[in-house]
């Protein structure tokens, strides 16, 4: 009996990794679509400082999932964000874990992040967007794509390897934050912190935040923009 109890009978040996590694994700579709509908259910808006307890809670919810990978997983503080309005408020920990350390493999570190923007059903959602919807076999909800879905399905991927008892052609680091939709802040400063210790050992980094510019034309991102954010306070 395999890990994850997956008995070995139900795979040929005549068929390839890539091949048993599909049809295992195929056989557990339905539990990976009912994971990413529990994810898309908290309402992790980071932009809204009344609904941080529910980012860091979506944080957490992430760590505990990497760590049933079998993944060494720390919660980082990266302290106190200062509203506008002088209120002083917890940022959400920054996730850093990893998931091998054979110096003989390049180490690849996934970046994603389980914040999502505002939604509500008047901004023009036909379906409730904290409530995964499929119709016409796509999923709908806010955060499926940006970025609780891409998160997961790097976990998923991960699990069906374990599962299926096959070794991992490279390590795993992973960096997922809380506050992406709000800037990251916080972030820059860990990952200067960490520059000489977790990220020494990275060869690639993968960035899961991604666009498409068509439906069927993936992008490559290899740079940002950065951004600038004012507050303005306007009396009549």
């Amino acid at each position: 009996m395999l890990p994850f109890g997956v008995d070995t009978s139900l795979f040929s040996n005549s068929l390839s990794l890539e091949e048993q590694l599909f049809n295992y994700i195929d056989e557990h579709q339905d539990e990976f679509v009912q994971k990413l509908k529990e994810w898309v259910a908290v309402e992790s808006d980071s932009q809204q400082p009344h609904l941080r307890a529910k980012v860091i809670q979506m944080v957490k919810i992430a760590a505990a999932s990497l760590e049933d990978l079998g993944a060494v997983v720390t919660l980082n503080d990266t302290g106190i964000q200062q509203l506008s309005n002088g209120q002083n408020i917890p940022l959400p920990p920054v996730i850093l874990a990893k998931l091998g350390d054979d110096p003989q493999k390049p180490t690849v570190c996934f970046y994603g992040h389980v914040d999502v923007m505002p939604a509500k059903s008047q901004d023009g959602w036909k379906t409730h967007p904290f409530n995964l919807t499929e119709i016409d076999g796509n999923l709908y909800g806010r955060g499926a794509t940006d970025n609780k879905g891409p998160v997961l399905a790097w976990i998923n991927a991960v699990s069906a390897f374990k599962a299926l008892n096959i070794d991992l052609p490279v390590n795993i680091k992973f960096l997922i934050e809380g506050m992406e939709e709000a800037g990251s802040t916080g972030l820059e400063k860990l990952v200067e912190k960490e520059n000489e210790r977790f990220f020494s050992s990275v060869d690639y980094i993968v960035i899961s935040d991604n666009t498409w510019l068509a439906k069927t034309k993936p992008s490559l991102t290899y740079g940002a923009r950065g951004n600038a954010c004012f507050s303005v306070e306007v009396k009549g």
